[in-house]
Protein backbone atom coordinates (compact mmCIF):
# COMPACT_ATOMS: atom_id res chain seq x y z
CA UNK A 1 0.00 0.00 0.00
CA UNK A 2 1.17 3.58 -0.70
CA UNK A 3 1.08 4.56 2.98
CA UNK A 4 3.53 1.78 3.81
CA UNK A 5 5.91 3.00 1.12
CA UNK A 6 5.73 6.54 2.52
CA UNK A 7 6.39 5.23 6.03
CA UNK A 8 9.51 3.52 4.72
CA UNK A 9 10.72 6.74 3.04
CA UNK A 10 10.34 8.64 6.32
CA UNK A 11 11.98 5.84 8.29
CA UNK A 12 14.99 5.80 5.94
CA UNK A 13 15.29 9.58 6.22
CA UNK A 14 15.29 9.40 10.03
CA UNK A 15 18.21 6.97 9.90
CA UNK A 16 20.15 9.31 7.59
CA UNK A 17 19.51 12.25 9.91
CA UNK A 18 20.58 10.27 12.97
CA UNK A 19 17.11 10.62 14.50
CA UNK A 20 15.32 7.89 16.40
CA UNK A 21 11.53 7.51 16.63
CA UNK A 22 10.10 4.52 18.49
CA UNK A 23 6.42 5.12 17.75
CA UNK A 24 4.35 4.37 14.68
CA UNK A 25 4.93 6.72 11.75
CA UNK A 26 1.48 8.11 11.05
CA UNK A 27 0.55 8.72 7.43
CA UNK A 28 -2.74 10.58 7.16
CA UNK A 29 -5.02 12.26 4.67
CA UNK A 30 -4.68 16.08 4.91
CA UNK A 31 -7.84 17.95 5.87
CA UNK A 32 -7.30 20.17 2.84
CA UNK A 33 -6.53 18.16 -0.32
CA UNK A 34 -4.65 21.14 -1.80
CA UNK A 35 -1.93 20.36 0.76
CA UNK A 36 -1.13 17.08 -0.97
CA UNK A 37 -2.14 13.44 -1.06
CA UNK A 38 -0.78 12.40 2.34
CA UNK A 39 0.70 14.03 5.42
CA UNK A 40 2.65 13.03 8.51
CA UNK A 41 2.81 14.81 11.90
CA UNK A 42 6.00 12.99 12.89
CA UNK A 43 8.06 16.19 13.21
CA UNK A 44 5.61 17.59 15.78
CA UNK A 45 5.70 14.32 17.71
CA UNK A 46 9.51 14.14 17.73
CA UNK A 47 10.02 17.83 18.54
CA UNK A 48 8.43 17.35 21.94
CA UNK A 49 10.73 14.43 22.70
CA UNK A 50 14.04 15.96 21.57
CA UNK A 51 13.33 19.59 22.47
CA UNK A 52 13.66 21.06 18.99
CA UNK A 53 11.50 23.32 16.84
CA UNK A 54 9.06 21.14 14.83
CA UNK A 55 9.82 22.89 11.53
CA UNK A 56 13.54 22.32 12.09
CA UNK A 57 12.90 18.60 12.61
CA UNK A 58 10.62 18.55 9.57
CA UNK A 59 13.34 20.15 7.45
CA UNK A 60 15.85 17.47 8.51
CA UNK A 61 13.40 14.73 7.55
CA UNK A 62 12.41 16.29 4.22
CA UNK A 63 16.05 16.83 3.22
CA UNK A 64 16.72 13.13 3.70
CA UNK A 65 13.75 11.80 1.74
CA UNK A 66 14.58 10.31 -1.64
CA UNK A 67 11.65 11.14 -3.88
CA UNK A 68 12.38 8.45 -6.42
CA UNK A 69 9.35 7.16 -8.30
CA UNK A 70 6.87 7.61 -5.45
CA UNK A 71 6.83 11.29 -4.52
CA UNK A 72 6.45 14.22 -6.88
CA UNK A 73 6.92 16.89 -4.23
CA UNK A 74 7.30 17.33 -0.46
CA UNK A 75 6.67 20.47 1.54
CA UNK A 76 6.34 21.60 5.13
CA UNK A 77 3.11 23.25 6.25
CA UNK A 78 1.98 25.04 9.39
CA UNK A 79 3.87 24.20 12.58
CA UNK A 80 5.67 21.25 10.98
CA UNK A 81 3.38 18.93 9.03
CA UNK A 82 5.14 17.16 6.16
CA UNK A 83 2.97 16.89 3.05
CA UNK A 84 3.53 14.46 0.18
CA UNK A 85 2.24 14.78 -3.35
CA UNK A 86 2.40 11.47 -5.19
CA UNK A 87 4.02 11.11 -8.60
CA UNK A 88 1.88 10.55 -11.67
CA UNK A 89 3.70 7.29 -12.17
CA UNK A 90 2.36 6.01 -8.85
CA UNK A 91 -1.14 7.26 -9.64
CA UNK A 92 -1.07 5.53 -13.02
CA UNK A 93 0.03 2.37 -11.24
CA UNK A 94 -3.01 2.60 -8.95
CA UNK A 95 -5.39 2.69 -11.93
CA UNK A 96 -3.75 -0.43 -13.34
CA UNK A 97 -3.81 -2.09 -9.91
CA UNK A 98 -7.59 -1.65 -9.75
CA UNK A 99 -7.87 -3.13 -13.24
CA UNK A 100 -5.75 -6.10 -12.20
CA UNK A 101 -7.27 -6.87 -8.79
CA UNK A 102 -10.88 -5.92 -9.60
CA UNK A 103 -13.16 -6.91 -6.68
CA UNK A 104 -10.11 -7.68 -4.55
CA UNK A 105 -8.83 -4.11 -4.74
CA UNK A 106 -8.96 -2.53 -1.29
CA UNK A 107 -8.23 -5.73 0.57
CA UNK A 108 -5.27 -5.59 2.92
CA UNK A 109 -3.45 -7.59 5.56
CA UNK A 110 -3.44 -5.32 8.61
CA UNK A 111 -5.65 -7.79 10.53
CA UNK A 112 -4.25 -11.01 9.09
CA UNK A 113 -4.28 -13.79 11.67
CA UNK A 114 -6.79 -12.05 13.94
CA UNK A 115 -9.98 -13.83 14.99
CA UNK A 116 -12.81 -11.40 15.59
CA UNK A 117 -16.38 -12.07 16.65
CA UNK A 118 -18.95 -9.42 15.77
CA UNK A 119 -22.19 -9.71 17.71
CA UNK A 120 -24.94 -7.68 16.12
CA UNK A 121 -28.65 -7.47 15.16
CA UNK A 122 -30.09 -8.55 18.57
CA UNK A 123 -33.81 -8.42 17.76
CA UNK A 124 -36.28 -9.74 20.31
CA UNK A 125 -38.82 -12.27 19.17
CA UNK A 126 -42.48 -11.35 19.69
CA UNK A 127 -41.76 -7.64 19.05
CA UNK A 128 -41.68 -5.33 16.06
CA UNK A 129 -38.47 -5.35 14.00
CA UNK A 130 -37.99 -1.59 13.81
CA UNK A 131 -35.67 0.93 12.18
CA UNK A 132 -33.32 0.86 15.16
CA UNK A 133 -32.59 -2.77 14.24
CA UNK A 134 -31.85 -1.60 10.71
CA UNK A 135 -29.12 0.67 12.02
CA UNK A 136 -27.63 -2.10 14.13
CA UNK A 137 -27.62 -4.57 11.24
CA UNK A 138 -26.26 -1.99 8.79
CA UNK A 139 -23.37 -1.24 11.14
CA UNK A 140 -22.66 -4.86 12.01
CA UNK A 141 -22.80 -6.14 8.45
CA UNK A 142 -20.55 -3.36 7.17
CA UNK A 143 -18.02 -3.95 9.96
CA UNK A 144 -17.95 -7.66 9.21
CA UNK A 145 -17.10 -6.95 5.58
CA UNK A 146 -14.55 -4.21 6.29
CA UNK A 147 -12.70 -6.19 8.95
CA UNK A 148 -12.74 -9.34 6.83
CA UNK A 149 -11.30 -7.34 3.92
CA UNK A 150 -8.22 -6.65 6.02
CA UNK A 151 -7.42 -10.31 6.53
CA UNK A 152 -9.20 -11.17 9.78
CA UNK A 153 -11.24 -14.31 10.31
CA UNK A 154 -14.68 -13.06 11.33
CA UNK A 155 -17.45 -14.88 13.20
CA UNK A 156 -20.97 -13.47 12.87
CA UNK A 157 -22.94 -13.80 16.12
CA UNK A 158 -26.50 -12.78 16.92
CA UNK A 159 -28.00 -12.84 20.44
CA UNK A 160 -31.79 -12.87 20.23
CA UNK A 161 -34.18 -12.42 23.14
CA UNK A 162 -36.82 -15.14 23.03
CA UNK A 163 -37.85 -15.17 26.70
CA UNK A 164 -38.59 -12.43 29.19
CA UNK A 165 -41.34 -10.03 30.08
CA UNK A 166 -41.64 -8.77 26.50
CA UNK A 167 -42.68 -12.28 25.41
CA UNK A 168 -45.25 -12.50 28.21
CA UNK A 169 -46.74 -9.14 27.10
CA UNK A 170 -47.05 -10.42 23.55
CA UNK A 171 -48.69 -13.71 24.58
CA UNK A 172 -51.12 -11.85 26.86
CA UNK A 173 -52.00 -9.53 23.98
CA UNK A 174 -52.41 -12.57 21.72
CA UNK A 175 -54.89 -14.10 24.17
CA UNK A 176 -56.91 -10.88 24.25
CA UNK A 177 -56.98 -10.34 20.50
CA UNK A 178 -60.14 -11.01 18.51
CA UNK A 179 -57.98 -11.12 15.39
CA UNK A 180 -56.24 -14.43 14.76
CA UNK A 181 -53.72 -15.48 12.16
CA UNK A 182 -52.83 -18.89 10.78
CA UNK A 183 -49.61 -20.69 9.99
CA UNK A 184 -50.29 -20.18 6.30
CA UNK A 185 -49.78 -16.40 6.64
CA UNK A 186 -46.60 -14.85 5.25
CA UNK A 187 -43.67 -14.09 7.57
CA UNK A 188 -44.43 -10.37 7.13
CA UNK A 189 -48.07 -10.86 8.19
CA UNK A 190 -47.07 -12.91 11.22
CA UNK A 191 -44.51 -10.31 12.31
CA UNK A 192 -47.01 -7.49 11.89
CA UNK A 193 -49.59 -9.37 13.97
CA UNK A 194 -47.09 -10.07 16.78
CA UNK A 195 -46.08 -6.42 16.81
CA UNK A 196 -49.72 -5.38 17.22
CA UNK A 197 -50.53 -7.76 20.08
CA UNK A 198 -47.23 -6.91 21.80
CA UNK A 199 -48.21 -3.23 21.76
CA UNK A 200 -51.58 -4.19 23.29
CA UNK A 201 -49.82 -6.11 26.04
CA UNK A 202 -47.32 -3.33 26.62
CA UNK A 203 -50.01 -0.70 27.10
CA UNK A 204 -52.07 -2.95 29.36
CA UNK A 205 -49.03 -3.73 31.51
CA UNK A 206 -48.54 -0.01 32.17
CA UNK A 207 -52.19 0.90 32.74
CA UNK A 208 -54.00 -2.13 34.18
CA UNK A 209 -53.02 -3.76 37.47
CA UNK A 210 -54.94 -6.96 36.71
CA UNK A 211 -53.31 -7.26 33.28
CA UNK A 212 -49.90 -6.67 34.86
CA UNK A 213 -50.45 -9.54 37.30
CA UNK A 214 -51.57 -11.84 34.49
CA UNK A 215 -48.53 -10.94 32.39
CA UNK A 216 -46.20 -11.67 35.32
CA UNK A 217 -47.92 -15.04 35.71
CA UNK A 218 -47.37 -15.85 32.03
CA UNK A 219 -43.71 -14.89 32.38
CA UNK A 220 -43.28 -17.33 35.27
CA UNK A 221 -44.93 -20.09 33.25
CA UNK A 222 -42.52 -19.51 30.36
CA UNK A 223 -39.48 -19.77 32.61
CA UNK A 224 -40.95 -22.88 34.25
CA UNK A 225 -41.69 -24.47 30.85
CA UNK A 226 -45.32 -24.82 31.84
CA UNK A 227 -47.08 -27.07 29.26
CA UNK A 228 -50.07 -24.74 29.38
CA UNK A 229 -48.13 -21.87 27.73
CA UNK A 230 -45.24 -23.56 25.90
CA UNK A 231 -47.12 -24.56 22.69
CA UNK A 232 -48.14 -20.92 22.14
CA UNK A 233 -44.62 -19.71 22.98
CA UNK A 234 -43.09 -22.18 20.54
CA UNK A 235 -45.53 -21.32 17.75
CA UNK A 236 -45.13 -17.55 18.05
CA UNK A 237 -41.36 -17.83 18.53
CA UNK A 238 -41.20 -19.78 15.27
CA UNK A 239 -43.20 -17.02 13.58
CA UNK A 240 -40.69 -14.40 14.70
CA UNK A 241 -37.72 -16.46 13.59
CA UNK A 242 -39.29 -17.05 10.18
CA UNK A 243 -39.60 -13.31 9.76
CA UNK A 244 -36.03 -12.74 10.95
CA UNK A 245 -34.77 -15.22 8.33
CA UNK A 246 -36.73 -13.33 5.68
CA UNK A 247 -35.54 -9.83 6.69
CA UNK A 248 -31.90 -10.93 7.16
CA UNK A 249 -31.89 -12.32 3.61
CA UNK A 250 -33.52 -9.16 2.29
CA UNK A 251 -30.86 -7.05 3.99
CA UNK A 252 -28.03 -9.25 2.72
CA UNK A 253 -26.87 -10.51 6.08
CA UNK A 254 -26.43 -13.91 7.72
CA UNK A 255 -24.96 -15.39 10.89
CA UNK A 256 -22.60 -18.19 11.84
CA UNK A 257 -24.42 -18.80 15.12
CA UNK A 258 -27.70 -17.65 16.61
CA UNK A 259 -27.67 -17.45 20.42
CA UNK A 260 -30.90 -17.25 22.41
CA UNK A 261 -31.81 -16.10 25.90
CA UNK A 262 -33.71 -19.35 26.35
CA UNK A 263 -30.45 -21.32 26.09
CA UNK A 264 -28.40 -19.16 28.46
CA UNK A 265 -30.72 -18.25 31.34
CA UNK A 266 -30.22 -21.53 33.29
CA UNK A 267 -26.52 -21.57 32.42
CA UNK A 268 -26.16 -17.96 33.53
CA UNK A 269 -27.90 -18.61 36.83
CA UNK A 270 -25.71 -21.64 37.58
CA UNK A 271 -22.53 -19.69 36.80
CA UNK A 272 -23.57 -16.84 39.10
CA UNK A 273 -24.38 -19.29 41.91
CA UNK A 274 -21.07 -21.08 41.38
CA UNK A 275 -19.03 -17.89 41.53
CA UNK A 276 -21.05 -16.46 44.39
CA UNK A 277 -19.51 -19.25 46.45
CA UNK A 278 -16.10 -17.91 45.35
CA UNK A 279 -16.92 -14.35 46.43
CA UNK A 280 -17.45 -12.81 42.98
CA UNK A 281 -21.16 -12.21 43.57
CA UNK A 282 -22.89 -11.30 46.82
CA UNK A 283 -26.28 -11.62 48.50
CA UNK A 284 -28.09 -8.31 48.88
CA UNK A 285 -31.71 -7.76 49.99
CA UNK A 286 -32.65 -11.35 49.05
CA UNK A 287 -31.14 -10.94 45.57
CA UNK A 288 -27.69 -11.75 44.18
CA UNK A 289 -25.63 -8.81 42.93
CA UNK A 290 -22.27 -8.11 41.40
CA UNK A 291 -20.63 -5.45 43.64
CA UNK A 292 -19.51 -3.16 40.85
CA UNK A 293 -18.91 -0.28 43.26
CA UNK A 294 -15.77 -2.08 44.43
CA UNK A 295 -14.35 -1.54 40.95
CA UNK A 296 -15.46 2.02 40.28
CA UNK A 297 -18.66 0.89 38.56
CA UNK A 298 -22.12 0.31 40.05
CA UNK A 299 -23.85 -2.64 41.65
CA UNK A 300 -26.26 -4.66 39.53
CA UNK A 301 -28.69 -7.47 40.29
CA UNK A 302 -27.82 -10.79 38.62
CA UNK A 303 -30.42 -13.03 40.29
CA UNK A 304 -33.71 -11.58 41.57
CA UNK A 305 -35.23 -12.34 44.96
CA UNK A 306 -37.54 -14.76 43.10
CA UNK A 307 -34.51 -16.69 41.91
CA UNK A 308 -34.72 -15.59 38.26
CA UNK A 309 -31.57 -14.71 36.32
CA UNK A 310 -31.52 -11.15 35.00
CA UNK A 311 -30.18 -10.02 31.64
CA UNK A 312 -26.83 -9.58 33.41
CA UNK A 313 -26.72 -13.23 34.52
CA UNK A 314 -27.70 -14.38 31.04
CA UNK A 315 -24.68 -12.47 29.70
CA UNK A 316 -22.47 -14.80 31.76
CA UNK A 317 -23.99 -17.82 30.05
CA UNK A 318 -23.72 -16.15 26.68
CA UNK A 319 -20.02 -15.40 27.25
CA UNK A 320 -19.37 -19.08 27.91
CA UNK A 321 -21.19 -20.21 24.78
CA UNK A 322 -19.51 -17.59 22.60
CA UNK A 323 -16.05 -18.60 23.81
CA UNK A 324 -16.84 -22.22 23.02
CA UNK A 325 -18.20 -21.35 19.57
CA UNK A 326 -15.21 -19.25 18.48
CA UNK A 327 -11.85 -18.62 20.15
CA UNK A 328 -11.79 -14.91 19.46
CA UNK A 329 -9.06 -12.32 19.94
CA UNK A 330 -11.73 -9.62 20.12
CA UNK A 331 -15.49 -9.67 20.54
CA UNK A 332 -17.21 -6.56 19.17
CA UNK A 333 -20.69 -5.97 20.59
CA UNK A 334 -22.78 -3.64 18.41
CA UNK A 335 -25.10 -2.26 21.07
CA UNK A 336 -26.85 1.08 21.65
CA UNK A 337 -25.14 3.89 23.60
CA UNK A 338 -27.60 3.63 26.47
CA UNK A 339 -26.29 0.16 27.37
CA UNK A 340 -22.73 1.39 28.00
CA UNK A 341 -22.85 1.25 31.81
CA UNK A 342 -24.63 -2.11 31.73
CA UNK A 343 -21.89 -3.61 29.55
CA UNK A 344 -19.08 -2.18 31.68
CA UNK A 345 -20.45 -4.09 34.66
CA UNK A 346 -21.15 -7.34 32.81
CA UNK A 347 -17.74 -7.28 31.10
CA UNK A 348 -16.06 -6.80 34.49
CA UNK A 349 -18.10 -9.57 36.09
CA UNK A 350 -17.40 -12.09 33.34
CA UNK A 351 -13.66 -11.37 33.65
CA UNK A 352 -13.77 -13.09 37.06
CA UNK A 353 -15.46 -16.10 35.48
CA UNK A 354 -13.24 -16.18 32.39
CA UNK A 355 -9.94 -14.43 33.25
CA UNK A 356 -8.56 -12.28 30.42
CA UNK A 357 -11.85 -11.88 28.59
CA UNK A 358 -12.26 -8.22 29.60
CA UNK A 359 -9.40 -7.10 27.34
CA UNK A 360 -11.04 -8.89 24.43
CA UNK A 361 -14.47 -7.27 24.79
CA UNK A 362 -15.34 -4.10 22.90
CA UNK A 363 -18.60 -2.18 22.96
CA UNK A 364 -19.23 -0.52 19.61
CA UNK A 365 -21.88 1.93 20.72
CA UNK A 366 -24.33 3.62 18.41
CA UNK A 367 -27.00 6.27 18.73
CA UNK A 368 -30.73 5.92 18.41
CA UNK A 369 -32.81 6.39 15.30
CA UNK A 370 -35.43 8.96 16.24
CA UNK A 371 -38.82 9.92 14.93
CA UNK A 372 -39.78 13.57 14.64
CA UNK A 373 -41.79 13.02 17.84
CA UNK A 374 -38.83 11.55 19.72
CA UNK A 375 -37.66 8.01 20.43
CA UNK A 376 -39.45 5.00 19.03
CA UNK A 377 -41.34 2.73 21.40
CA UNK A 378 -42.64 -0.68 20.40
CA UNK A 379 -44.34 -0.77 23.78
CA UNK A 380 -46.79 1.95 22.77
CA UNK A 381 -46.91 1.03 19.10
CA UNK A 382 -45.33 4.36 18.12
CA UNK A 383 -42.76 2.60 16.00
CA UNK A 384 -41.64 2.53 12.38
CA UNK A 385 -41.03 -1.07 11.41
CA UNK A 386 -38.27 -2.10 9.04
CA UNK A 387 -40.93 -3.44 6.71
CA UNK A 388 -42.84 -0.17 6.52
CA UNK A 389 -39.68 1.91 6.01
CA UNK A 390 -38.43 -0.31 3.18
CA UNK A 391 -41.91 -0.18 1.68
CA UNK A 392 -41.94 3.62 1.76
CA UNK A 393 -38.47 3.78 0.22
CA UNK A 394 -39.57 1.34 -2.50
CA UNK A 395 -42.58 3.50 -3.27
CA UNK A 396 -40.47 6.62 -3.74
CA UNK A 397 -37.72 4.88 -5.70
CA UNK A 398 -40.31 3.03 -7.76
CA UNK A 399 -41.81 6.34 -8.88
CA UNK A 400 -38.39 7.43 -10.17
CA UNK A 401 -37.59 4.10 -11.85
CA UNK A 402 -41.04 3.98 -13.49
CA UNK A 403 -39.96 6.80 -15.82
CA UNK A 404 -37.01 4.79 -17.14
CA UNK A 405 -36.91 2.52 -20.17
CA UNK A 406 -36.05 -0.56 -18.10
CA UNK A 407 -37.97 -3.81 -18.43
CA UNK A 408 -40.44 -4.71 -15.69
CA UNK A 409 -37.93 -7.20 -14.24
CA UNK A 410 -35.12 -4.61 -14.30
CA UNK A 411 -37.37 -2.03 -12.63
CA UNK A 412 -38.23 -4.42 -9.80
CA UNK A 413 -34.58 -5.34 -9.27
CA UNK A 414 -33.46 -1.70 -9.27
CA UNK A 415 -36.28 -0.61 -6.97
CA UNK A 416 -35.44 -3.22 -4.32
CA UNK A 417 -31.66 -2.73 -4.43
CA UNK A 418 -31.84 1.06 -4.44
CA UNK A 419 -34.49 1.22 -1.69
CA UNK A 420 -32.52 -1.04 0.66
CA UNK A 421 -29.28 0.74 -0.28
CA UNK A 422 -30.84 4.13 0.46
CA UNK A 423 -31.76 3.04 3.99
CA UNK A 424 -28.42 1.40 4.72
CA UNK A 425 -26.44 4.41 3.52
CA UNK A 426 -28.37 6.78 5.77
CA UNK A 427 -27.70 4.46 8.72
CA UNK A 428 -23.95 4.45 7.98
CA UNK A 429 -23.40 8.03 6.83
CA UNK A 430 -23.26 9.52 10.33
CA UNK A 431 -20.75 8.63 13.03
CA UNK A 432 -22.18 5.61 14.84
CA UNK A 433 -22.24 7.21 18.29
CA UNK A 434 -24.54 10.06 17.28
CA UNK A 435 -28.33 9.87 17.15
CA UNK A 436 -29.94 10.27 13.74
CA UNK A 437 -33.33 11.51 12.60
CA UNK A 438 -34.17 9.44 9.55
CA UNK A 439 -35.27 11.55 6.58
CA UNK A 440 -36.76 9.32 3.89
CA UNK A 441 -36.86 12.09 1.30
CA UNK A 442 -33.17 12.79 1.74
CA UNK A 443 -32.37 9.07 1.72
CA UNK A 444 -33.83 8.45 -1.75
CA UNK A 445 -32.46 11.52 -3.56
CA UNK A 446 -30.38 10.83 -6.65
CA UNK A 447 -28.43 14.07 -6.33
CA UNK A 448 -27.49 14.33 -2.67
CA UNK A 449 -25.52 12.62 0.08
CA UNK A 450 -27.28 9.32 -0.47
CA UNK A 451 -26.88 5.71 -1.48
CA UNK A 452 -28.93 6.17 -4.67
CA UNK A 453 -26.53 8.94 -5.73
CA UNK A 454 -23.64 6.47 -5.55
CA UNK A 455 -25.61 3.69 -7.24
CA UNK A 456 -26.58 6.14 -9.99
CA UNK A 457 -22.93 7.13 -10.48
CA UNK A 458 -22.03 3.46 -10.93
CA UNK A 459 -24.90 2.93 -13.39
CA UNK A 460 -23.87 6.05 -15.29
CA UNK A 461 -20.31 4.79 -15.74
CA UNK A 462 -21.60 1.33 -16.68
CA UNK A 463 -23.68 2.93 -19.41
CA UNK A 464 -20.63 4.75 -20.83
CA UNK A 465 -18.35 1.72 -20.76
CA UNK A 466 -20.99 -0.48 -22.41
CA UNK A 467 -21.18 1.90 -25.38
CA UNK A 468 -17.58 3.12 -25.77
CA UNK A 469 -14.75 0.74 -26.67
CA UNK A 470 -11.06 1.16 -27.51
CA UNK A 471 -8.34 -1.17 -28.74
CA UNK A 472 -5.57 1.38 -28.24
CA UNK A 473 -2.91 1.27 -25.56
CA UNK A 474 -3.76 3.68 -22.72
CA UNK A 475 -1.75 6.93 -22.82
CA UNK A 476 -1.98 8.29 -19.28
CA UNK A 477 0.56 10.95 -20.19
CA UNK A 478 -2.19 12.73 -22.15
CA UNK A 479 -4.30 13.20 -19.01
CA UNK A 480 -5.41 16.73 -18.12
CA UNK A 481 -5.82 18.16 -14.62
CA UNK A 482 -9.37 16.79 -14.19
CA UNK A 483 -8.16 13.29 -15.09
CA UNK A 484 -5.41 13.45 -12.48
CA UNK A 485 -7.75 14.91 -9.83
CA UNK A 486 -10.10 11.96 -10.29
CA UNK A 487 -7.13 9.58 -10.17
CA UNK A 488 -5.87 11.13 -6.93
CA UNK A 489 -9.27 10.63 -5.36
CA UNK A 490 -9.35 7.02 -6.57
CA UNK A 491 -5.97 6.50 -4.92
CA UNK A 492 -7.41 7.11 -1.42
CA UNK A 493 -9.60 3.97 -1.38
CA UNK A 494 -7.11 1.55 0.19
CA UNK A 495 -6.21 4.11 2.87
CA UNK A 496 -9.90 4.70 3.63
CA UNK A 497 -10.67 1.00 4.08
CA UNK A 498 -7.66 0.42 6.32
CA UNK A 499 -8.68 3.41 8.45
CA UNK A 500 -12.29 2.21 8.66
CA UNK A 501 -11.07 -1.17 9.90
CA UNK A 502 -8.72 0.45 12.42
CA UNK A 503 -11.38 2.82 13.78
CA UNK A 504 -14.25 0.31 13.49
CA UNK A 505 -16.30 2.93 11.71
CA UNK A 506 -17.87 2.68 8.23
CA UNK A 507 -18.91 6.35 8.10
CA UNK A 508 -15.52 7.44 6.70
CA UNK A 509 -16.04 5.05 3.79
CA UNK A 510 -19.47 6.57 3.11
CA UNK A 511 -17.98 10.06 2.94
CA UNK A 512 -15.11 8.89 0.72
CA UNK A 513 -17.47 7.30 -1.81
CA UNK A 514 -19.48 10.52 -1.98
CA UNK A 515 -16.25 12.42 -2.62
CA UNK A 516 -15.29 9.99 -5.40
CA UNK A 517 -18.72 10.22 -7.05
CA UNK A 518 -18.60 14.01 -6.80
CA UNK A 519 -15.12 14.09 -8.35
CA UNK A 520 -16.41 11.89 -11.19
CA UNK A 521 -19.28 14.35 -11.80
CA UNK A 522 -16.78 17.21 -12.02
CA UNK A 523 -14.65 15.16 -14.37
CA UNK A 524 -17.65 14.26 -16.55
CA UNK A 525 -18.60 17.93 -16.86
CA UNK A 526 -15.30 18.83 -18.56
CA UNK A 527 -14.06 15.60 -20.13
CA UNK A 528 -15.23 13.10 -22.70
CA UNK A 529 -14.42 9.49 -23.36
CA UNK A 530 -16.29 8.95 -26.60
CA UNK A 531 -14.69 11.85 -28.47
CA UNK A 532 -11.18 11.49 -27.02
CA UNK A 533 -8.51 10.31 -29.41
CA UNK A 534 -6.46 7.13 -29.46
CA UNK A 535 -4.48 6.45 -26.30
CA UNK A 536 -6.29 9.13 -24.29
CA UNK A 537 -9.63 7.47 -24.99
CA UNK A 538 -8.24 4.13 -23.80
CA UNK A 539 -6.71 5.74 -20.71
CA UNK A 540 -9.98 7.44 -19.76
CA UNK A 541 -11.92 4.23 -20.27
CA UNK A 542 -9.47 2.48 -17.95
CA UNK A 543 -9.81 5.29 -15.42
CA UNK A 544 -13.61 5.36 -15.24
CA UNK A 545 -13.78 1.56 -15.16
CA UNK A 546 -11.49 1.78 -12.13
CA UNK A 547 -13.79 4.38 -10.55
CA UNK A 548 -16.79 2.11 -11.13
CA UNK A 549 -14.91 -0.83 -9.61
CA UNK A 550 -14.00 1.17 -6.51
CA UNK A 551 -17.58 2.40 -6.14
CA UNK A 552 -18.78 -1.18 -6.38
CA UNK A 553 -16.16 -2.48 -3.93
CA UNK A 554 -16.87 0.32 -1.47
CA UNK A 555 -20.64 -0.10 -1.62
CA UNK A 556 -20.25 -3.84 -1.17
CA UNK A 557 -18.25 -3.19 2.01
CA UNK A 558 -21.22 -1.14 3.20
CA UNK A 559 -23.58 -4.00 2.38
CA UNK A 560 -25.09 -2.14 -0.57
CA UNK A 561 -25.60 -3.68 -4.01
CA UNK A 562 -24.99 -1.81 -7.24
CA UNK A 563 -27.28 -1.76 -10.27
CA UNK A 564 -26.08 -1.71 -13.86
CA UNK A 565 -29.10 0.25 -15.05
CA UNK A 566 -31.29 2.89 -13.40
Amino acid sequence: MITEQLQQLVSDSLVKAGLEFKGKILIEKPADKSHGDFSTPIALQMAREIGKNPREVATQIVNGVEKGEIVESIDIAGPGFINFRLSKQVLEGQILEVKKRKEKFGRGGSLKGKKIMIEFAHPNTHKAFHIGHLRNISLGESLVRIIKSQGAKVFRANYQGDIGLHVAKCLWGYSQSAEKIGDDATPQQKAEFLGKVYAVGGKAFEADEQARAEIYAINKKIYAHDPEIMPLWEKTRKWSLEYFDYIYKRLGTHFDRLFFESEVFELGRSLVEKFKAKGVFEDSQEAVIFPGEKYGLHNRVFITKDGNPTYEAKEMGLAKLEREAFKFDKNIHVVANEQADYLKVTFKAMDFLFPGILQKQFHLSYGMVNLTTGKMSSRTGDVITAESLIGEAREKIGAIVAESKLTAEEKELATEKVAVGAIKFMMLFANAKGDIAFDINKAVKLDGDSGPYLQYAFARISSITSKVKSKNKPNFGAFNEADWNLTRCLNMFEYTIAKAAEELSPHGLAHYLLELASEFSKWYAVNTVKDAEGGLKAARLTLIKAVAQVLKNGLELMGIEVVEKM
